[in-house]
């Protein structure tokens, strides 16, 4: 299997963008996605510190969105009280 994969899809793998990584190497070798994506595995699998810093990205964006949750649950208990002392004299 061939490791070398394009300047783009190494410089969007250094940024962490395994999805754009995937796309150069489907639009710069003619392959189809599968495959693309199973050239872009093989090279991260192969790099130990790549394979670090992409775990590193993906735990990132999972606390991201984690957070995002947590204020989304806040913000629904918030108006759910406020809409209890605002209207509750109406019931």
């Amino acid at each position: 299997m061939e490791y070398d994969l394009p300047i783009k899809a190494l410089e969007a793998l250094s940024q962490g963008d395994r999805t754009k990584a995937i796309e150069q190497v489907q639009l710069e070798r003619n392959m189809s996605r599968e495959e693309a994506r199973e050239v872009v595995a093989s090279f991260i699998l192969s790099q130990p510190s790549l394979q670090a810093k992409m775990r590193l990205e993906e735990s990132r964006a999972k606390t991201q969105w984690g957070l995002m949750r947590w204020l989304i649950l806040f913000q629904a208990i918030a108006v759910a009280i406020g809409y209890f002392f605002l209207f509750r004299d109406q019931w």
